[in-house]
């Protein structure tokens, strides 16, 4: 991936730029101990540091609703954003799957099964920016575009395309990933 899109733009809080070249990459590799410090550094970057570590660390049986809210909260939010967007006569019945797929989703969700969910969690964000992008999503240069219209979203379409196949990870770390990309989309 480029990260000189992050690590030349001046105007790129040192934050994101942290999380790009040191935090993401650590992340990636991380084992169980280090991954709470590592997301937490992600969320920062993301904008919400202290909600994020709150959800993170708590072990009570609060943790289980603190993330059916967070949850709840994501579906809702992708459940409008989803259907508020105008798509092409042809994408309509994709529209209408979007929908049926984030339903499932939160279904794994809520059941905390983030080893599968993570598994549908990337290929349902990136049918949701199609939707939203049309085919300049599927361009090499839509990183690019993407940081321009919006920095925090082209951070995070930079996070959610840098993961990369995660069957060896451990449930902890398919739920701080999770955790990351629903509390950024849960705030967008």
């Amino acid at each position: 991936m480029q990260t000189s899109i992050f690590e030349n733009d001046l105007s790129m809080p040192e934050v994101v730029k942290n999380a790009v070249s040191d935090a993401l990459p650590a992340f990636i590799h991380a084992d169980d101990a280090e991954v709470a410090a590592l997301s937490g550094r992600l969320a920062a970057a993301f904008g919400d540091q202290e909600s994020f570590m709150s959800v993170m660390a708590d072990r009570t049986e609060n943790r289980d609703e603190a993330e059916r809210k967070l949850v709840a909260s994501f579906e809702r939010n992708l459940g409008l954003l989803v259907q508020k967007t105008w798509v092409e006569k042809a994408d309509e019945s994709m529209k209408e799957e979007m929908l049926e797929r984030i339903d499932v989703l939160c279904g794994k969700l809520t059941s905390f099964d983030y080893h599968r969910a993570l598994t549908e969690f990337l290929p349902v964000l990136h049918d949701v920016v199609y939707l939203l992008f049309g085919s300049l999503a599927k361009q090499a240069s839509f990183l690019e575009y993407a940081v321009r219209i919006d920095p925090d979203f082209g951070f995070f379409w930079y996070y959610i395309n840098s993961l990369p196949a995660h069957d060896a990870w451990s449930e902890e770390k398919c739920r701080a990933a999770v955790l990351l990309g629903i509390f950024f989309l849960a705030n967008f």
